[in-house]
């Protein structure tokens, strides 16, 4: 393992952070027997992060964080924020827990970098919804893999995913409301695309956390189980999870993203927006209906 420092803060602690860092990856892959780093050509540990990424060609990252993973003359290149990293590891357990966890996941997805970019869906309907899938899978291929290294306070996202479910109708109403004021369709679609896709790549991310451990929602909250079983995303929560569940082992590809896209179809028809492809099969279009809360469909 090539493991690079630059800066003086990383590069004083060099000795103990590229052992931590070999020990981890060691664990990890012992326990995942299945995981392949091939594709990665090196470690860099740096004191300026940003400063590195725009060398590899990264777009500055609009939140903090520990790591990036950049393309690196036909490999992939693993950076770490050296100062961050040294912080977490002179701090107590439950950093070092979080961060053997980051680390594991930061091995799936250059694992799961390997594989070759499948080509566009051909129909415009699954075009358009090809992102939210894609997300989807990601979310939910990384957490499933990576469970059971995830800390024992972490909440799973499942905080997110509540505040999501009572925002979420709230926001919808608010766009299909100014929609019938404005006629303005493609503003309608674009907000309501953020919204479905942010919401689906959550539930996604549970999903796979759940299925990861062997447990269902109802054994890690009971109070979420509930808020979930009398919101509006109650009648595709199963049938989402089950597609996941079935076609997470499946080659990228219409047999496993089709299910996905009718979730998803679904999702949007809740808040009233019919989505399809028009006769022809060459476009898609939206039909809106006055928006009833969805908080009592089920």
């Amino acid at each position: 393992m090539h493991i690079e420092f630059d800066g003086p803060t990383s590069g004083a602690h060099a000795s103990t952070l590229s052992q931590v860092i070999e020990a981890l990856l060691e664990r990890i892959q012992a326990r995942d027997t299945d995981l392949d780093l091939s594709s990665l050509s090196r470690i860099i540990v740096t004191d300026d992060l940003a400063a590195t990424e725009h060398k590899f060609g990264l777009a500055s990252a609009q939140a903090e964080h520990l790591s990036r993973i950049a393309s690196d003359e036909g490999g992939l290149a693993l950076l770490f924020d050296g100062p961050k990293l040294w912080q977490i590891l002179s701090g107590d357990g439950t950093e070092i827990a979080r961060l053997i966890h980051h680390l594991h996941k930061d091995c799936w997805r250059l694992h799961d970098a390997r594989e070759s970019i499948p080509a566009p869906p051909e129909s415009p309907l699954a075009r358009t919804l090809a992102p939210i899938v894609g997300a989807m899978w990601q979310e939910y291929r990384i957490n499933r893999r990576s469970a059971w290294s995830v800390p024992a306070d972490a909440d799973l996202l499942l905080n997110h995913l509540a505040a999501l479910l009572k925002a979420l109708p709230e926001g919808m109403q608010e766009e299909i409301t100014l929609y019938f004021a404005d006629q303005d369709l493609d503003s309608l679609f674009a907000k309501s695309m953020g919204r479905i896709a942010h919401l689906m790549q959550a539930l996604a991310h549970v999903q796979g956390y759940l299925d990861g451990l062997g447990q269902p929602l109802s054994a890690i909250s009971a109070e979420m189980h509930e808020l979930v079983s009398h919101s509006f995303i109650s009648p595709i929560w199963h049938t989402t999870a089950q597609h996941l569940a079935a076609g997470h082992t499946l080659p990228p590809g219409e047999m496993a993203d089709t299910p996905l896209r009718r979730d998803v179809q679904t999702l949007f028809s809740l808040f009233g927006l019919q989505v399809q492809e028009t006769e022809d099969g060459s476009d898609i279009w939206v039909d809106v209906a006055p928006l009833q809360k969805p908080g009592t469909v089920h």
